[in-house]
């Protein structure tokens, strides 16, 4: 089964059907390397996601342009 969680997708693992691998939703896209292990659980990866995200910087948005927040 495929969850799809916040732009990403979580299904299981090709060779490997117990591990949960994540992968970019739609066409193209780079995974970050902290989302390319195998997960034990959808739970797990969801919460990878998670933390992934929040570490991102917030990019605020002025007259149209993005400005990144570092």
């Amino acid at each position: 089964m495929i969850t799809i969680y916040k732009g990403y997708q979580i299904k299981p693992h090709a060779q490997t059907p117990t591990s949960y691998i994540v992968v970019t939703d739609g066409k193209g896209g780079k995974v970050p390397d902290v989302l390319t292990s195998l997960f034990t659980t959808a739970v797990y990866a969801k919460a990878a996601i998670d933390k992934y995200l929040d570490s991102k910087p917030v990019k605020e948005v002025k007259n149209g342009k993005e400005i990144n927040q570092s």
